[in-house]
């Protein structure tokens, strides 16, 4: 299933990518009830479990690093000046100043953060250490160098406390009480973004189901054997050919070839189904609705339509405008909250089944 999933997806996202010319030669759709279609939707309230749950969360990524007075331990944070020399000569690149180092991180070359484990404030060592051979510097690589380093602190990592200090420290805001509104508020939107977002895919899901779709058979040819070619490309690429990508989502050629067909008619038939909308509820895009799209996916229209070309920008507005249409016309249903509550377990459970096979 997940490998399924991830080919649609791949499909969907080159096919839109292609462009596809103007969808309503694409096919013919019959379409059922489209406005006032019922819908279940979610509550939208957030609870205090969950604000302190997102507080513990930014408490527990954000620890406080506190200076102690004994020796560099690994795992501790070292404040350090150091200055590298080879045969007597400082290197470029080989100083810094005030340098907050996690011994055990590796982020210095081997030996360097050993050097300094058992080092206290105020001590300088020096550390005869080697570049690798493989050094990206190739004037380094294989050289035996000097570092002179000294410690102006030694800091522990401990669990960050909610007060005034660590809000200041994470956060425009001043005070706790500030803070916690202010995660409230994001968790607000957040959530609201979330309903609408599954509402208006619900809403859509119901009227395609219901509509009949009859697909130009030469448009269904035109954009598989685009996608087949975009996948040979892509094989090519990475040294082999259409055959063993099938083998890597778990199918033969033929197989993986019938999964690309699926996936072309599904998007065709989404697309053909949504000009249809628009064309008769006269659904006409405007400059302000894609400047609109840009904005709520954080770019603006230039950059945009340099990404997809303007005919599939503006296929991806109109579609995002006819959702908002049919979702705005539907009739919501409120979910219980013990089904509520039941969908939400389900969909952390398939989410961890998910992560665990990853």
């Amino acid at each position: 299933m997940k490998k399924w999933i991830a080919l649609c997806l791949c499909g969907l996202m080159a096919a839109s990518l292609a462009g596809c010319g103007d969808s309503s030669n694409l096919g013919t759709a019959q379409l059922g009830e489209y406005k006032g279609v019922s819908v279940l939707v979610q509550s939208t309230e957030v609870t205090d479990e969950e604000v302190e749950e997102e507080i513990q969360k930014n408490l527990d990524d954000n620890p406080d690093f506190v200076e102690v007075d004994r020796p560099a331990e690994e795992g501790d944070t070292v404040n350090i000046d150091y200055k590298g020399t080879q045969d007597g000569v400082e290197f470029a690149g080989g100083t810094g100043e005030d340098t907050d180092l996690v011994l055990g991180s590796g982020d210095f070359i081997d030996g360097f953060e050993d050097g300094l484990i058992g080092a206290v404030k105020g001590e300088t060592r020096e550390l005869d250490l080697t570049f690798p051979e493989d050094y990206h510097e190739e004037a380094l690589a294989g050289q035996a160098v000097v570092f002179e380093v000294t410690v102006n602190a030694v800091k522990e990592e401990q669990a960050a406390v909610l007060d005034d200090a660590f809000v200041q420290r994470v956060s425009d805001f001043d005070t706790v009480e500030e803070y916690r509104e202010d995660i409230r508020s994001e968790l607000q939107s957040d959530k609201e973004k979330t309903a609408e977002s599954q509402k208006e895919q619900s809403v859509f899901n119901t009227v395609l189901s219901e509509a009949q779709v009859s697909l130009n058979s030469a448009a269904v040819s035109a954009r598989y054997n685009e996608e087949i070619a975009n996948y040979e490309s892509q094989a090519k690429m990475l040294g082999g050919s259409l055959s063993s990508l099938a083998q890597q989502y778990g199918t033969d050629e033929g197989g993986f070839k019938e999964m690309v067909m699926a996936s072309v008619r599904a998007q065709l038939e989404e697309e053909v189904v949504i000009d249809t909308i628009a064309r008769q509820e006269g659904l006409i895009l405007t400059d302000e609705d894609r400047q609109e799209y840009a904005e709520n996916n954080g770019s603006d229209v230039d950059t945009l339509v340099g990404i997809y070309g303007q005919e599939t920008f503006d296929q991806m507005v109109e579609r995002s405008k006819v959702l908002k249409f049919l979702a705005d016309n539907a009739v919501e249903e409120q979910l219980p909250e013990e089904t509520e509550a039941a969908e939400t377990e389900t969909e952390e459970t398939a989410a961890e089944t998910t992560e665990a096979a990853q």
